[in-house]
């Protein structure tokens, strides 16, 4: 791995720690404000909006930073927003047909009014994607860093003082929401305004052109567009399926708990994927091979991924009702089964771009819908068995045989060394486990909350240490900061 490509990664990272450090902090006091069922209320909407912003610009935004020359580039920016339009007619359509029927099947009444704002959601998502696609191929991952600071610090910032002053409501959750997607937008705008308006004026563009350009990436809508609109139900199906056959209560315990088990990839695996994309693309133009940098980037993901979701599994509980009081237990529980397919969703979803750079997105689809499948099969089944927890696991065990079949896939493909990926996975799970074993101590001997946490901080800072210690990359990565 390149210094470069450590750099803009530590620099997205760092916006990273600052925004997710926000978040912990806050995340007490939103626990406290509000109740389950808003937080399961608006994590319906989300996973509502989330399927459909996915495939909001038909995945024409991956091209951009494939874009050859500035006109290559426009064309298809310009193409990703109109798609985003066109799919955002869609969204208000079905809501004036449906929206009172998915309030009554979800079990939440309140749904039906937020539904309103699904095409605004769907529209705001789509032109956010294509604008950071645009960013990535440009190198800002500066004006990146700071889009992601200003989101979550807008959103934290208006939904306590609203939740305070005006009592607790789900729509105070879901307008903290909306006004991050709409500062991350501003932020990236100006920042690559200048340039973005340079090219634009610059570029020689016809609607023949543009339309050569969207055949010309042809296989993204028709291949990436259903892989990611399977990959998203499958994604969102645990809300929407607790929500159908539970309560919004359990679906608000699922979303505090999979929002901090998916903290470290919000956290790390986001940040190099939107710079592993366009540095792959480029390797692979320049050289034809992706060896190299998808083994390097395997190791990464293992040595920053496993450790603390090693943490989570084991000790998600008890830091649940520590840090947001012991009505949030659950989704602490929730927390240690999500766990366990969340790891190797952080270290084989970032390399999944590799079948669009070797032009195996009709892999990726199959693989995908295979997943949406078993998901539903499996959440279905359990869920008549009344246990929110036994349909988590069986989501949990399903999904990680399909994050391992994606690993097996890409190393194929990039033609790396699949024993050497798995001897890196193993070498730092044991390592994890190693200094692990002394909290796992102090949690049998003591049930002191403050010994335990002390014990991992420990652990984390020795771990970081070890890391820095025996990588020489990370290091001079560390020192180019």
């Amino acid at each position: 791995m390149s210094a470069s490509f450590g750099a803009n990664v530590l620099k997205l990272l760092s916006s990273k720690i600052a925004t997710q450090t926000i978040s912990f902090i806050t995340a007490p006091i939103i626990a406290r404000i509000f109740l389950p069922e808003h937080f399961g209320t608006v994590q319906l909407f989300s996973s509502i909006s989330g399927v459909i912003v996915v495939i909001s610009c038909l995945c024409y935004e991956f091209s951009i930073p494939l874009g050859r020359d500035k006109n290559e580039v426009m064309a298809s920016f310009i193409i990703s927003v109109i798609s985003a339009l066109a799919i955002t007619l869609v969204s208000f359509i079905l809501v004036l047909i449906l929206k009172a029927k998915v309030a009554i099947w979800l079990k939440s009444p309140e749904l039906e009014t937020f539904l309103w704002f699904l095409p605004l959601t769907v529209l705001l998502g789509g032109v956010g994607t294509a604008i950071r696609s645009y960013a990535s191929r440009s190198g800002k991952f500066g004006a990146m860093a700071w889009a992601d600071f200003g989101s979550v610090s807008g959103s934290i910032f208006i939904t306590i003082p609203f939740g305070l002053i005006f009592g607790a409501s789900a729509k105070f959750l879901f307008i903290g929401q909306i006004t991050g997607m709409i500062l991350s937008i501003l932020i990236l705008f100006i920042f690559l305004s200048r340039e973005f308006l340079s090219e634009a004026r610059t570029a020689n563009l016809s609607l023949g052109y543009i339309w050569e350009v969207a055949r010309y990436h042809k296989k993204f809508p028709i291949y990436d567009t259903w892989g990611g609109l399977f990959n998203s139900i499958s994604m969102q199906l645990p809300p929407i399926i607790l929500g159908a056959y539970f309560s919004t209560t359990v679906v608000g315990y699922y979303s505090l708990g999979n929002r901090f088990v998916g903290l470290p990839m919000a956290l790390l695996g986001g940040s190099i994927a939107q710079v592993f994309f366009p540095s792959a693309a480029k390797e692979y133009n320049e050289t034809g091979k992706l060896t190299n940098i998808v083994s390097n980037t395997f190791k990464r993901l293992v040595q920053i991924g496993v450790f603390p979701f090693m943490i989570l599994g084991y000790f998600g509980g008890p830091l649940f009702g520590f840090v947001f009081g012991e009505n949030w237990l659950e989704a602490g529980i929730y927390t240690q089964i999500l766990s366990i397919y969340v790891i190797f969703q952080f270290i084989s979803s970032p390399l999944s771009t590799v079948f669009s750079i070797f032009k195996r997105q009709g892999t990726c689809s199959l693989l995908t819908l295979s997943q949406l499948i078993n998901r539903m099969v499996v959440l279905i089944i359990f869920a008549q068995f009344g246990i929110a927890r036994n349909c988590l696991i069986a989501y949990s065990v399903v999904s990680s045989i399909f994050y391992i079949l994606i690993f097996y896939f890409v190393y194929r493909f990039s033609k790396a060394s699949i024993s050497s990926g798995i001897k890196v996975l193993v070498k730092y799970a044991i390592l994890s486990f190693i200094l692990l074993l002394p909290v796992l101590f102090v949690v049998q001997i003591t049930a002191n909350i403050y010994f335990m946490l002390i014990a991992l901080v420990i652990d984390i800072v020795l771990y970081l240490f070890i890391l820095y210690r025996i990588d020489l990359d990370i290091r001079n990565a560390m020192h180019k900061i």
